[in-house]
């Protein structure tokens, strides 16, 4: 199974899977424990993300909706 996933990664076939786990024989625990190692020995499975967030990976300003800051500036435009 790595090797079909790898093969479609490689050829910038997909850039992602959608695992259903009562369609997945053995489970998702068994993919995770088995094939994503495999995949990450390859480069095809990242094993640590470079930034903390999202919006870091993304290079987005670290100011979220959430923050103060954000409705002061959305209140007073």
């Amino acid at each position: 199974m790595a090797t079909e996933v790898d093969r479609y990664i490689q050829a910038d076939a997909c850039d992602g899977f959608i695992l259903v786990p009562h369609l997945t024989p053995g489970g998702l625990d068994d993919f995770v424990d088995t094939v994503v190692p495999l995949l990450q020995e390859r480069g095809a499975f990242r094993a640590e993300y470079e930034h903390e967030t999202l919006r870091e990976h993304l290079g987005l300003d670290p100011i979220s909706r959430a923050s103060g800051d954000f409705r002061r500036e959305t209140a007073s435009a």
